[in-house]
């Protein structure tokens, strides 16, 4: 058993160990924790509660191709930090969009399919017009598999509304295939409706 000055003299070394290594002046730790906890164990709830608030995604998508189902997302903060609630990510960003949530966690009916579409110069909730829905290269696209809908096609038409609880829609006609070479005909139509809610 150690005397007590021997296991202050520990405590005083283990210290003094722990305080280097975060001043950088002893060799780096076993470096980041990755989250291998099952679903369901502390770890994992704590990582996944760090992410943000959790969207729901209701697709319906007709016409070249179709895509109707659900699946989910984190809700997109448009920076470097993660929201914390649905009221932040209704609020848009600090310079003036909202994000629709793009990367989807899971695909519909065995189709890959993600989204890049803002809503530019946002004043909050409410219905916002063609002319102000945006995207990659300025103009929103709707990825499936490996086409990528995203050129206004004659008589396209587009509207977006979003809520003060982050929930919104995305309703589009006549979105084309942005391949060259694709068809007039190959444009799909459809309306995107999400909610916010907590993990």
């Amino acid at each position: 058993m150690l005397s007590a000055r021997r296991t202050a003299s520990a405590l005083v070394a283990a210290t003094a160990f722990v305080t280097l290594a975060a001043c950088g002046s002893a060799e780096a730790g076993p470096g980041p924790v990755l989250d291998t906890g099952p679903p369901g164990s502390e770890i994992s709830d704590e990582v996944e509660a760090a992410l943000g608030p959790k969207v729901t995604l209701k697709v319906d998508i007709t016409g070249a191709v179709t895509v109707k189902g659900v699946t989910t997302a984190t809700a997109p903060s448009g920076g470097r930090h993660s929201l914390k609630t649905c009221a932040e990510y209704a609020k848009g960003t600090a310079d003036g969009q909202y994000l629709a949530a793009g990367e989807f966690d899971d695909s519909i009916g065995g189709r890959g399919i993600s989204l890049g579409m803002w809503i530019a110069d946002y004043a909050g909730p409410g219905t916002y017009p063609q002319g102000q829905i945006a995207g990659p290269d300025s103009r929103p696209m709707v990825a499936i598999d490996d086409s990528v809908y995203a050129v206004w096609a004659g008589g396209a038409a587009s509207s977006a509304t979003t809520d003060g609880r982050g929930g919104g829609s995305w309703t589009f006609t006549k979105l084309a295939n942005r391949r060259e070479g694709s068809s007039p005909g190959d444009a799909v139509s459809g309306t995107i409706t999400w909610t916010c809610g907590k993990r």
